[in-house]
Protein backbone atom coordinates (compact mmCIF):
# COMPACT_ATOMS: atom_id res chain seq x y z
CA UNK A 1 0.00 0.00 0.00
CA UNK A 2 1.28 3.45 -0.90
CA UNK A 3 2.53 5.45 2.12
CA UNK A 4 0.57 8.51 1.04
CA UNK A 5 -2.65 6.50 1.15
CA UNK A 6 -1.82 5.23 4.65
CA UNK A 7 -1.18 8.80 5.86
CA UNK A 8 -4.43 10.00 4.24
CA UNK A 9 -6.39 7.23 5.98
CA UNK A 10 -4.73 8.05 9.31
CA UNK A 11 -5.44 11.78 8.90
CA UNK A 12 -9.05 10.98 8.04
CA UNK A 13 -9.44 8.89 11.17
CA UNK A 14 -8.06 11.73 13.26
CA UNK A 15 -10.39 14.23 11.63
CA UNK A 16 -13.48 12.07 12.24
CA UNK A 17 -12.64 11.30 15.85
CA UNK A 18 -12.10 7.57 15.21
CA UNK A 19 -8.75 7.86 16.96
CA UNK A 20 -10.22 8.93 20.33
CA UNK A 21 -7.53 8.60 23.00
CA UNK A 22 -8.05 6.80 26.31
CA UNK A 23 -5.38 7.70 28.87
CA UNK A 24 -5.17 5.60 32.03
CA UNK A 25 -2.89 5.13 35.03
CA UNK A 26 -2.52 1.92 37.03
CA UNK A 27 -0.93 0.50 40.13
CA UNK A 28 -0.56 -3.19 40.92
CA UNK A 29 0.79 -5.42 43.60
CA UNK A 30 3.16 -7.57 41.57
CA UNK A 31 5.61 -10.41 41.71
CA UNK A 32 8.54 -11.25 39.51
CA UNK A 33 10.21 -14.58 38.97
CA UNK A 34 13.72 -14.63 37.50
CA UNK A 35 15.40 -17.90 36.50
CA UNK A 36 18.26 -18.93 34.26
CA UNK A 37 21.86 -19.88 33.72
CA UNK A 38 25.09 -17.97 34.35
CA UNK A 39 23.40 -16.07 37.19
CA UNK A 40 25.46 -13.04 38.12
CA UNK A 41 28.20 -14.15 35.71
CA UNK A 42 29.04 -17.10 37.99
CA UNK A 43 28.12 -19.87 35.56
CA UNK A 44 25.58 -21.21 38.07
CA UNK A 45 21.89 -21.80 37.50
CA UNK A 46 19.45 -20.12 39.84
CA UNK A 47 16.09 -18.50 40.37
CA UNK A 48 14.17 -16.32 42.78
CA UNK A 49 10.77 -14.74 43.25
CA UNK A 50 10.42 -11.19 44.51
CA UNK A 51 7.35 -9.16 45.51
CA UNK A 52 6.56 -5.47 45.18
CA UNK A 53 4.66 -3.14 42.94
CA UNK A 54 4.19 -1.95 39.37
CA UNK A 55 3.02 1.50 38.29
CA UNK A 56 2.34 2.60 34.76
CA UNK A 57 0.23 4.32 32.19
CA UNK A 58 -1.31 3.45 28.87
CA UNK A 59 -2.90 5.43 26.09
CA UNK A 60 -5.24 3.85 23.55
CA UNK A 61 -4.59 6.31 20.76
CA UNK A 62 -6.20 4.47 17.86
CA UNK A 63 -9.49 2.61 17.71
CA UNK A 64 -11.52 0.66 15.18
CA UNK A 65 -14.78 -0.62 16.64
CA UNK A 66 -14.00 -2.70 19.73
CA UNK A 67 -10.25 -2.90 18.93
CA UNK A 68 -7.97 -0.33 20.58
CA UNK A 69 -4.29 0.14 19.75
CA UNK A 70 -2.07 2.04 22.12
CA UNK A 71 1.16 2.26 24.06
CA UNK A 72 2.04 1.22 27.61
CA UNK A 73 4.89 2.36 29.88
CA UNK A 74 5.61 0.82 33.27
CA UNK A 75 8.08 0.67 36.16
CA UNK A 76 8.34 -2.16 38.69
CA UNK A 77 10.23 -2.60 41.97
CA UNK A 78 10.29 -5.99 43.68
CA UNK A 79 12.36 -7.55 46.42
CA UNK A 80 12.39 -10.67 48.53
CA UNK A 81 14.44 -12.23 51.28
CA UNK A 82 16.96 -15.02 50.96
CA UNK A 83 19.66 -16.54 53.11
CA UNK A 84 22.09 -13.62 52.72
CA UNK A 85 22.00 -9.95 53.69
CA UNK A 86 21.39 -8.68 50.14
CA UNK A 87 17.97 -10.12 49.41
CA UNK A 88 16.60 -10.67 45.93
CA UNK A 89 16.06 -7.43 44.03
CA UNK A 90 14.38 -6.85 40.67
CA UNK A 91 13.64 -3.42 39.17
CA UNK A 92 12.86 -2.30 35.68
CA UNK A 93 11.09 -0.14 33.19
CA UNK A 94 9.41 -1.16 29.94
CA UNK A 95 7.67 0.50 27.03
CA UNK A 96 5.69 -1.05 24.20
CA UNK A 97 2.58 -1.48 22.10
CA UNK A 98 -0.77 -2.58 23.45
CA UNK A 99 -3.82 -4.11 21.75
CA UNK A 100 -7.09 -4.21 23.70
CA UNK A 101 -10.62 -5.37 22.98
CA UNK A 102 -13.49 -3.32 24.42
CA UNK A 103 -16.70 -5.30 23.82
CA UNK A 104 -19.65 -2.87 23.74
CA UNK A 105 -21.77 -4.73 26.33
CA UNK A 106 -19.34 -6.57 28.64
CA UNK A 107 -17.39 -4.84 31.43
CA UNK A 108 -14.30 -6.98 30.60
CA UNK A 109 -11.50 -5.58 28.44
CA UNK A 110 -8.80 -8.14 27.60
CA UNK A 111 -5.46 -6.87 26.33
CA UNK A 112 -2.14 -8.07 25.00
CA UNK A 113 1.06 -6.01 24.92
CA UNK A 114 4.68 -6.44 23.88
CA UNK A 115 7.32 -4.35 25.63
CA UNK A 116 11.06 -3.81 25.72
CA UNK A 117 13.22 -2.08 28.29
CA UNK A 118 15.67 -2.74 31.06
CA UNK A 119 15.61 -4.77 34.25
CA UNK A 120 18.25 -4.60 36.94
CA UNK A 121 18.86 -7.30 39.50
CA UNK A 122 21.38 -8.25 42.14
CA UNK A 123 20.69 -11.96 41.42
CA UNK A 124 20.38 -12.31 45.21
CA UNK A 125 24.20 -12.44 45.43
CA UNK A 126 25.52 -8.89 45.97
CA UNK A 127 24.66 -5.36 47.13
CA UNK A 128 24.89 -3.87 43.61
CA UNK A 129 22.54 -4.57 40.70
CA UNK A 130 23.39 -5.49 37.11
CA UNK A 131 21.47 -4.03 34.17
CA UNK A 132 19.84 -6.40 31.69
CA UNK A 133 18.05 -5.79 28.39
CA UNK A 134 14.52 -7.13 28.88
CA UNK A 135 11.53 -7.91 26.71
CA UNK A 136 8.19 -9.30 27.67
CA UNK A 137 4.69 -10.07 26.39
CA UNK A 138 1.90 -9.43 28.90
CA UNK A 139 -1.72 -10.43 28.76
CA UNK A 140 -4.47 -9.45 31.10
CA UNK A 141 -8.00 -8.32 31.70
CA UNK A 142 -9.33 -5.02 32.99
CA UNK A 143 -12.79 -5.34 34.56
CA UNK A 144 -14.82 -2.14 34.87
CA UNK A 145 -16.24 -1.72 38.38
CA UNK A 146 -17.08 2.02 38.19
CA UNK A 147 -17.35 4.41 35.20
CA UNK A 148 -13.61 5.28 35.24
CA UNK A 149 -12.20 2.54 37.49
CA UNK A 150 -11.17 -1.01 36.55
CA UNK A 151 -9.61 -3.87 38.47
CA UNK A 152 -6.82 -5.67 36.64
CA UNK A 153 -5.25 -9.10 36.55
CA UNK A 154 -2.12 -9.68 34.46
CA UNK A 155 0.59 -12.21 33.60
CA UNK A 156 3.68 -11.68 31.44
CA UNK A 157 6.65 -13.69 30.31
CA UNK A 158 9.88 -12.84 28.52
CA UNK A 159 13.65 -12.67 28.84
CA UNK A 160 16.29 -10.57 30.54
CA UNK A 161 19.68 -10.79 28.86
CA UNK A 162 22.75 -9.71 30.80
CA UNK A 163 24.63 -6.82 29.28
CA UNK A 164 27.70 -7.56 31.41
CA UNK A 165 27.75 -11.21 32.55
CA UNK A 166 26.12 -13.02 29.68
CA UNK A 167 23.17 -14.23 31.75
CA UNK A 168 20.10 -15.39 29.86
CA UNK A 169 17.21 -15.25 32.29
CA UNK A 170 13.52 -16.05 32.05
CA UNK A 171 11.52 -13.12 33.44
CA UNK A 172 7.91 -13.68 34.52
CA UNK A 173 5.70 -10.96 36.00
CA UNK A 174 2.24 -11.29 37.52
CA UNK A 175 0.07 -8.72 39.21
CA UNK A 176 -3.33 -7.44 40.26
CA UNK A 177 -4.41 -3.87 40.86
CA UNK A 178 -6.49 -0.83 39.98
CA UNK A 179 -6.73 1.17 36.73
CA UNK A 180 -7.94 4.79 36.67
CA UNK A 181 -9.11 5.86 33.22
CA UNK A 182 -9.34 9.56 32.34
Amino acid sequence: MDRRLVWLLFAGMLATGAAHAQLAFYGMGSGGHLAGNNVGGTGANGSFTAWGGTVGSYDNFLGAGPLKLGADARYFVQSGSNSNAYGNQLRGGMLGLRLAVHPPILPLKPYLQAEVGGASTNYGTSASRTLNFAYQVQGGVDWRILPHVDVRGEYGGGKATGLLGGASLTLQEFGAGIVLRL
